[in-house]
């Protein structure tokens, strides 16, 4: 059995379900609303790749971002980290510059809320897990390659 308890913020009942065990909800009963992952402050330097913005659109962006400034940083959720991870390399590829890359990798806390479409049902919030990624892209400072 899973046990509930009521976020006192948003009157949303939150269901606390062991990993073992799944409860599933029909799709003619409750509207899945998935909410917005939670972003740090969006500086003119952050990228954040999905799957469906065009690949090239968000190549330029980032070029674009590098002219300005010393590193750009691109933010890849879930099914569009390896988007990310490939937006990154092509940067680096493509560059006239040398360019390194640093990479941290994280789990992000999501919450989805199951919306009844009927008077008789109640409103479910259920806690779920994701991967993500933020890959780092930034120049190199002039290095004396000579040793000198």
């Amino acid at each position: 059995m899973s046990e509930g308890t009521n976020d006192s913020a948003t009157g949303v009942r939150q269901e606390q379900v062991p990993n073992s065990k799944k409860i599933r909800y029909d799709p003619e009963e409750y509207k899945l609303r998935k909410r917005l992952p939670a972003r740090l402050p969006s500086r003119s330097n952050d990228v954040y790749v999905n799957n469906k913005t065009d690949f090239k659109a968000q190549l330029a962006r980032c070029f674009k971002c590098l002219e300005t400034e010393s590193s750009v940083h691109i933010h890849g959720l879930g099914a569009a980290a390896p988007k990310a991870i490939n937006l990154a390399l092509q940067i680096q590829l493509k560059s006239n510059t040398p360019l390194e890359l640093s990479v941290n990798t994280s789990t992000v806390h999501l919450i989805d809320d199951f919306e009844p479409q009927y008077d008789s049902g109640d409103f479910y919030s259920k806690e779920r897990q994701n991967s993500a990624v933020i890959i780092k892209v930034y120049k190199l400072l002039n290095m004396d390659m000579n040793g000198k």
